[in-house]
């Protein structure tokens, strides 16, 4: 399984003796969060970034025990649907601290936004402005650029090349710029998000650079959005000087939108062993599945394992899920100690986009999810109940 890099971690012994301790009190899958990894992250990107605005993209894990967390850090957020503008407010923030981005927004959410309080509005195209100054007078607004480069990263995660779906290519801006600046909209400002999952320095000071070009044309602004992307293991210290000189360039705030980066390393899933079995491939069978955790079907990702429990001799096996599809595999290659029946292995770097893309597939509930922090676990979400999962069904 080849696919997006993963940064190599281990488990903090902390957690991991937590986690021991959790299979003996909870059902497998489940999902845990180590708050002090992601507390290390945030406070990390700030000393690199000290004058950002870090806008947290929710959608990576949107769990509101999380979310309050990043409030209490200082952490504002950035939303891509009307639900997830919904739960920032429900986390406790208030309009002004939201960002909504995302190509298609409807009149109806837009209308909806008026209800409920309007946050800053992401700009994805000349119809999403048209719609936006029309039913959301005086609304802030940031233009998304599309900086239109060959983003090195999987093809479902390239935002900034010139074929994606996002923003307004460099030479189509100035003019929607003028457009927005004469119409009953605020302009904040410019946004750029070259994709997820970056590695290399190189793709971000080509967006930076895109963006530079432009200023002749732009001009000052109030904001300047820089995305967010950052590989795990991505040292973010390669691009602030750089992302920072543009800023004051623009004599703009500096606002980043990381996601993945902040969480992923902070979550795994849980899941126990129910057997083994040889076809052309050797096979560890798991109760999590493609429902579970979808990332390794989706975009070939690679997620690292860890045994829970001693075992016997070291095999090779493919963690395969309990879905009636080929594709349900969670992880191969993986060296592990024999497991007996009932063993449970550590799916790593599981704290983004695994409980937010999980689904009820073949009528799977959705797992529990916990926190762990000052030492013990709380339960962010429980797990799904069967009644829940019907409760919205007639007949």
């Amino acid at each position: 399984m080849s696919g997006i890099p993963h940064s190599g971690i281990k488990l903090r012994a902390e957690f991991r003796s937590a986690l021991v301790g959790a299979l003996e009190k909870y059902q497998t899958p489940f999902y845990a969060y180590d708050l002090a990894t992601i507390k290390s992250k945030v406070e990390g990107l700030k000393l690199a970034f000290p004058q950002a605005r870090l806008m947290y993209a929710m959608k990576a894990n949107p769990r509101l025990g999380i979310l309050r967390r990043m409030k209490d850090w200082g952490v504002q957020v950035e939303a891509v649907s009307l639900g997830e503008v919904v739960r920032a407010y429900r986390a406790g923030y208030k309009p002004d601290e939201v960002l909504l981005n995302g190509p298609v927004k409807t009149p109806r959410q837009l209308e909806e936004l008026k209800a409920i309080g309007v946050p800053a509005i992401g700009i994805d195209s000349e119809a999403d402005f048209r719609r936006t100054a029309r039913i959301l007078p005086g609304a802030k607004v940031l233009l998304r650029v599309n900086p239109d480069l060959p983003i090195s990263t999987h093809d479902h995660l390239a935002t900034g090349r010139g074929d994606s779906k996002f923003g307004v290519l460099p030479q189509d801006v100035p003019a929607l710029v003028k457009k927005i600046k004469v119409s009953d909209l605020e302009l904040l400002g410019l946004h750029i998000h070259l994709g997820s999952s970056l590695q290399l320095a190189e793709d971000f000071l080509a967006g930076y650079g895109v963006l530079q070009e432009l200023f002749q044309q732009v001009g000052p602004q109030p904001v300047l959005n820089l995305g967010g992307g950052f590989g795990l293991g991505f040292d973010a210290g390669q691009v602030a000087d750089r992302a920072q000189k543009l800023a004051r360039l623009f004599q703009a705030e500096l606002w980043l939108e990381p996601g993945r980066f902040l969480v992923a390393e902070a979550g795994v899933l849980v899941t126990r062993s129910w057997g083994t079995k040889q076809t052309r491939r050797n096979y560890l069978l798991v109760d999590a599945g493609m429902m579970t955790l979808m990332r390794p079907m989706m975009y070939g990702a690679v997620h690292p394992v860890e045994p829970l429990y001693q075992g016997g001799e070291p095999q090779t096996f493919d963690l395969a899920g309990p879905v009636c599809e080929s594709g349900d595999v969670l992880a191969k290659d993986v060296q592990l100690p024999t497991p007996n029946e009932g063993d449970a292995v550590a799916i790593l770097e599981a704290g983004a986009y695994g409980s937010s893309m999980s689904s009820n597939y073949l009528d799977y509930p959705r797992p529990l999810e916990l926190l762990f922090a000052d030492g013990r676990f709380e339960i962010l979400r429980r797990p799904q109940s069967f009644e829940s999962l019907f409760a919205e069904e007639e007949g």
